[in-house]
């Protein structure tokens, strides 16, 4: 009886160790995946732009402001009031979501800091972005954006452990490649 409950022991361990793994790999899969439709998407054009940013991992498309898909909910949301690079001035401002599930495409956000990348690829050009200053403000339906730098990109999410307040990071222009 005893020999028993040690393999039925044994059994339970076995899994306890060995589910997380099959998480962790899911979600490398469903990663993989993503980077082979990306990378489809890229090939056919089938985007507007493409923010990366390496330290966390994200490399995402985004889609025309007045599109179906330019939405928080399935993808990095372009804000309205955005302006795009390549004029005299511009504030390409967008916002996504923030914790867990699948469309949580600014989760690792908090990991970012002053003098941090963000590269946007977008009509031919790479623009290279920094990290200037990162602000919070409390979620009260109207936030106050800087808007002091010619050329700037700002990113919005809800801050990691504090429900009340969102996050903004504030990069400004450093330089373009051509493609």
């Amino acid at each position: 009886m005893k020999s028993s409950w040690k393999v039925i022991g044994l059994i339970f361990a076995f899994i306890g160790a060995f589910v997380p793994i099959l998480g962790f790999t899911s979600y490398k899969v469903r990663d993989k995946e993503y980077q082979i439709v990306l990378q489809e998407k890229e090939e056919k054009q089938d985007y507007y732009a493409i923010l990366e940013i390496e330290k966390i991992g994200l490399k995402r498309e985004l889609f025309k402001i007045d599109s179906k898909e330019n939405n928080v909910n399935h993808n990095i949301l372009v804000h309205e009031n955005s302006i795009f690079p390549g004029g005299e001035v511009s504030n390409l401002i967008l916002a996504a979501h923030s914790g867990v599930g699948s469309n949580a495409y600014f989760k690792d956000l908090y990991k970012l800091e002053k003098f941090d990348e963000i590269k946007l690829y977008y009509h031919g050009y790479l623009w290279r972005y920094e990290i200037e200053k990162i602000e919070y403000q409390d979620k009260t339906g109207v936030l106050y954006l800087l808007e002091k730098d010619a050329h700037m990109i700002t990113l919005i999410t809800c801050t990691k452990d504090d429900k009340s307040k969102q996050t903004i990071y504030y990069g400004v222009l450093k330089n373009k490649e051509k493609l």
